[in-house]
Order: structure tokens, then C-alpha cells, then sequence
């Protein structure tokens, strides 16, 4: 039986009209869909994240998302990375955010934060994941930046700056921005290193960088102290620097560590510098611009001694043992 052109058409069009219905339909938020936070992993094609959508009941199709990303011409350019999808998004929204990928985040590593709670504010914010800086293996970026040779951990080199990231970026992406900022700003203010050169010549003063940032807040009192430090160096005395017994006594962290009690300066670890002769053997924190500087412009005084009044963060200097024990009981109450 043969059907007028007609009919045909008319049919053809019907059909056309019904599936042009469903798809449009299909691309609208799903009923009773609530706002949700995914993470794209990189390498995930199409079908994967539309399945991940469709799990997160941020979608009414699988089909209908991973035709309209092909018809759309994105299927091969969505991003990776952690997003915020709002239950008032359809599909076409989606698609777009995913195409741009997603917002990068404002990220403030200050002086003297030490690595671990540089880690916890990253985690906090989902750009990483615990361990992914304390744990690093140091194996993946030592090749590729000289000053690294012989070095155990990131401590000190993730230097005090205003960073953009990427939510859900791969741990190395962002130990390298953090790296290749530390070689760019921080690498010229060691004018002893030289690649290839003996990691002792300038590692120890990024040590004591680290050591001076934790101890003292102005340009001044960090040069006098950077010349205590390397006399008690010379004359074989141990540092006697809190900030490592507080690195020590709170496993690397500085946030929310309590006040030093006297059992503390008895704690068994190779940053206790009360117990133990010579630099720490890493740095106990990240230090800026003018740490750095004055480790390398020590001022020479005849002080020996000195501590932080907690009341004003003022630096105490004294000439005596005796001195200083009485500038301890006063401000310190040890």
C-alpha cells in the first residue's frame, strides 16, 4: 500500500516534533534535583561524567547529554575539576560550565605558615587531599628543578605568595606552580647557590630563614636575631629557638598549637634545638622575602639571647644567661 507524499510527511514531522519534545524536555533540570558538588576527574570522558551526573540527579538522560555535548561540539572539551552545579542548571548550562572549566580559586600562602597547614587550607578548599603535600613524592619535580637535589620534603619552598588554582588539579600541577614561583621570587635572594653546587651552601640558610620568620616580626629585630643564631652556630651553643620545640611538640602544624609548658623543651626530636646542636635538618616553615634577607644580613650586636613578649610579639634581647632567665619568667611565666 502506498501512502501519499503527504501523509508522509506529515507523519515524518510528527515524529520530528514528539522526539524534538522529548529532547528538549530531557535537557531540562530534573524534578526535585538539589545542588551538588562534583568532581570531574581528569581523563573521564563524555559518558563518564555523564554518568556521574545522572548518579548526582543533576540530569534526566544520559543520552540526552552526551548527544547534546556532541551536537554542541564540546564532547572533547570538558574540564576537569570540582564544580558547584545548581539544581536550576539544565543541560545546556552544564555543558557550558564544563567547557570553561572551573573557577580558579584565590589562594594566600602567608609567611611562616608551615607545610602541613599550608596542606589543611588546600584540602579545605578541595584543591587537594590530605597527604598530597606532606607526602609528596619529591622524586617527580627533583629533575626538573636543581635546587631540589637532596632534598626530603617541600618545607620552605612553597614561598609566601597570592596563588590562583584550579579545583580537582592534580597534586604535581600544583606543587609545580608552587615551586616555580619559589625559583622565580625566592631562588635569586640565595646569591651563594649556584645548580649543582652543594646543597649545604645555601639549604642551611633556608633553614634559617624558616627559623627567624616563626621567631621575629620586624626587618630590624630579624637581622640582630639572624647574628644571635649564627654566633650560637659558631660557638658550638645549641639555638635554643621555641618555634622548633612548637614544630616538634605539634607534629609540623602551627595552627591552633598551644603555648610551650616547660615539659616541652624536654621533647625528644631532631627539631628540638634546646636538646640538640646545629640547624634542624629541614626548614620548619615557609618563609618570605625579608626572613630570607636577613639571614643573609646578620647584624652583629652584643646580644646572645632574646625572646617574644606574647602580649605585643616586641623581641627582648639580653646580653646574660641571667638576663634572659628573668625576661623569661616576666614575660613567658617559664
Amino acid at each position: 500500500m502506498k501512502f501519499p507524499r503527504k501523509i508522509i510527511l506529515t507523519a515524518l514531522g510528527v515524529v520530528l516534533a514528539i522526539s524534538l519534545f522529548l529532547f528538549f524536555t530531557f535537557l531540562r533540570p530534573p524534578a526535585g534535583a538539589a545542588d551538588r558538588v562534583i568532581s570531574i576527574v581528569a581523563g573521564e570522558g563524555v559518558d563518564e561524567i555523564a554518568n556521574r551526573l545522572f548518579d548526582a540527579g543533576l540530569i534526566r538522560s544520559r543520552r540526552a547529554f552526551t548527544f547534546y555535548s556532541f551536537l554542541s561540539g564540546t564532547a572533547h572539551r570538558l574540564k576537569p575539576g570540582t564544580y558547584t552545579f545548581f539544581h536550576t542548571w539544565g543541560v545546556p548550562t552544564i555543558v557550558r560550565r564544563l567547557e570553561e572549566g572551573p573557577p580558579e580559586l584565590e589562594v594566600v600562602v602567608r609567611e611562616g605558615t608551615s607545610l602541613k597547614d599550608i596542606e589543611a587550607a588546600l584540602v579545605a578548599m578541595n584543591l587537594l587531599h590530605a597527604g598530597d603535600l606532606v607526602r609528596f613524592p619529591m622524586e617527580e619535580v627533583a629533575d626538573d628543578y636543581s635546587f631540589l637535589f637532596g632534598v626530603a620534603s617541600l618545607e620552605g619552598f612553597l614561598f609566601p605568595d597570592t596563588y590562583r588554582m584550579l579545583p580537582g588539579s592534580a597534586p604535581i600541577l600544583v606543587v609545580r606552580k608552587l615551586l616555580d614561583n619559589f625559583e622565580k621570587k625566592a631562588l635569586p635572594l640565595f646569591s651563594s647557590f649556584s645548580p649543582g653546587g652543594k646543597k649545604k651552601d645555601w639549604y642551611e640558610q633556608l633553614i634559617l630563614a624558616s627559623l627567624i620568620e616563626r621567631e621575629v616580626r620586624s626587618d630590624d629585630d630579624r637581622r640582630i636575631v639572624a647574628g644571635i643564631l649564627k654566633r650560637r652556630l659558631a660557638i658550638g651553643m645549641p639555638l635554643q629557638v621555641d618555634a622548633t620545640v612548637s614544630y616538634a611538640t605539634c607534629s609540623g602544624s602551627f595552627a591552633a598549637c598551644p603555648p610551650l609548658t616547660r615539659d616541652d623543651f624536654k621533647v625528644s626530636s631532631v627539631f628540638n634545638t634546646y636538646r640538640n646542636q646545629g640547624l634542624p635538618p629541614l626548614p620548619i616553615s615557609n618563609p618570605g622575602e625579608s626572613a630570607i634577607k636577613s639571614a643573609f644580613s646578620p647584624r652583629t650586636s652584643d646580644f646572645l639571647y632574646y625572646l617574644s613578649d606574647p602580649a605585643t610579639g616586641e623581641t627582648i634581647f639580653s646580653k646574660t644567661l641571667e638576663e634572659h632567665n628573668a625576661n623569661r619568667a616576666r614575660y613567658l611565666k617559664l
